[in-house]
């Protein structure tokens, strides 16, 4: 008998995404899963567009609807669903995505072959350019400023020859992500203290110091809808995130050697930025980096000395919001 998987998908102001990405599991070969969709404080009128397309899905998909009544951003929105969720297998799975008729089943099969593996990803291309790759498996590196790495990103793969063996990786996404639920019994939820980005990479640091991998699993394809070019503001806000969250991870896992390069490279970094935004007229675009490296550090040191962040968490939540309008 197929064990249940509980696909979670948070929408948040984009139900035409939604949508698509529900139409695509209609199709699925694997008939035992159920789908807990959260509207992530979007506003009225997403939220009323959302549930009036939803009913077209009656007869063909298990939905569960909660709705948030504030964005609780990635790590907040799933870990609500992830309460309410069960399945013996959790697929954490963007809205931005189409998946294959066969997602399901080839995650579930490899789950269930290999008891070692903690949580899997397969291959994601770029779905308004199928020819080119977007995740092929994610890497963490302490000696980078940003320290996550997307494996083949923006690579060319027209004819899928590219990055097709199951291996280990450093991590696998959130994007497309499944996990045991045991796995997730044993470690805990998502770090909310992201917020946003960085939330996966840090749940699988910590199920693989349970003892458990974290592998790429190409035998299905799935294609995420993002554009290939970002408008600058989102560019910023996207690197706020980035730095922020790149200084927890490292103050909290990264060994001394590493951490002592990742503070350096930071430094040296930050000044090369200061520099070119004065060359370029564009101070207050200081702020961004500036402020993610002190909010990073902040957090990190507390994380890495144990300490709860409580305070930090609803600190931080504020100043995002108003960061959001920029």
């Amino acid at each position: 008998m197929e064990k249940l998987v509980s696909v979670i998908i948070l929408n948040y102001n984009n139900y035409r995404l939604t949508i698509d990405c529900l139409k695509s599991l209609t199709k699925q070969n694997y008939s035992n899963f159920e789908i807990i969709l959260v509207d992530n404080g979007s506003k009225n009128t997403n939220y009323l567009e959302l549930k009036k397309n939803l009913l077209q899905f009656e007869n063909s998909l298990n939905i569960r609807f909660i709705r948030n009544k504030r964005n609780l951003y990635f790590g907040g929105g799933s870990n609500k669903a992830i309460k309410v969720a069960k399945g013996d297998y959790i697929c954490l799975l963007n809205n931005d995505t189409i998946v294959m008729p066969d997602f399901i089943e080839k995650m579930v099969d490899f789950l269930e072959k290999n008891p070692d593996a903690g949580m899997i990803t397969p291959k994601i291309k770029f779905y308004k350019d199928e020819n080119y790759i977007w995740n092929a498996g994610a890497s963490i590196n302490f000696r980078k400023t940003i320290v996550v790495i997307n494996r083949g990103y923006m690579e060319y793969d027209s004819l899928n020859e590219r990055y097709n063996d199951i291996e280990t990786i450093g991590f696998a996404p959130g994007t497309a992500l499944f996990i045991k639920k045991s796995v997730i019994d044993e470690i805990g939820l998502m770090d909310e203290i992201f917020l946003m980005y960085h939330e996966d990479p840090d749940w699988n640091i910590r199920a693989q110091k349970s003892g458990y991998k974290s592998y790429y699993v190409p035998t299905t394809i799935v294609y995420h809808n993002v554009p290939l070019v970002t408008e600058e503001s989102r560019v910023l806000f996207n690197f706020y995130f980035f730095k922020r969250n790149s200084n927890i991870l490292a103050w909290e896992y990264a060994g001394l050697n590493d951490l002592i390069y990742f503070i350096i490279i930071s430094f040296i970094s930050i000044l090369y930025e200061i520099v070119m935004h004065i060359i370029n007229r564009k101070i207050w675009f200081l702020f961004f980096p500036l402020y993610a490296l002190y909010r990073g550090l902040i957090i990190g040191v507390k994380r890495r000395t144990n300490r709860s962040c409580r305070k930090n968490l609803i600190k931080d939540y504020h100043i995002v919001r108003r960061l959001q309008k920029f």
